[in-house]
């Protein structure tokens, strides 16, 4: 099933830091590691973070949603972007920006 968006923030992904995220792409699915989540906690009403990838620098993923599943946090759909590459693969990037939970 599905996990919603709704239910991962940053500590749920940060508690995942430097473990494999699998990436259901057309062809093969390809392994990611998390190396690294950034948090702002610019604003009360907002919340902002980021998740930094690295998988291998070929094949390259594509810009745009991907199903993505890991054996602690489950199954879920990002947008994700590939922003650089190096030596040691390709580094991709999740984005969330969205109105925070009023309890």
């Amino acid at each position: 099933m599905m996990k919603s968006l709704d239910d991962l923030n940053g500590k749920v992904f940060r508690e995942q830091l430097h473990t494999q995220f699998k990436v259901h792409a057309a062809g093969q699915p390809q392994s990611l590691e998390l190396i690294e989540v950034t948090e702002r906690d610019d604003s009360a009403r907002m919340e902002f973070f980021s998740l930094h990838f690295r998988g291998p620098f070929s094949p390259r993923l594509a810009q745009q949603i991907h199903r993505v599943e890991h054996e602690r946090v489950g199954m879920f759909e990002i947008f994700l972007t590939p922003i650089s590459a190096d030596g040691q693969g390709t580094v991709y990037e999740a984005i969330f920006h969205r109105f925070r939970k009023q309890p």
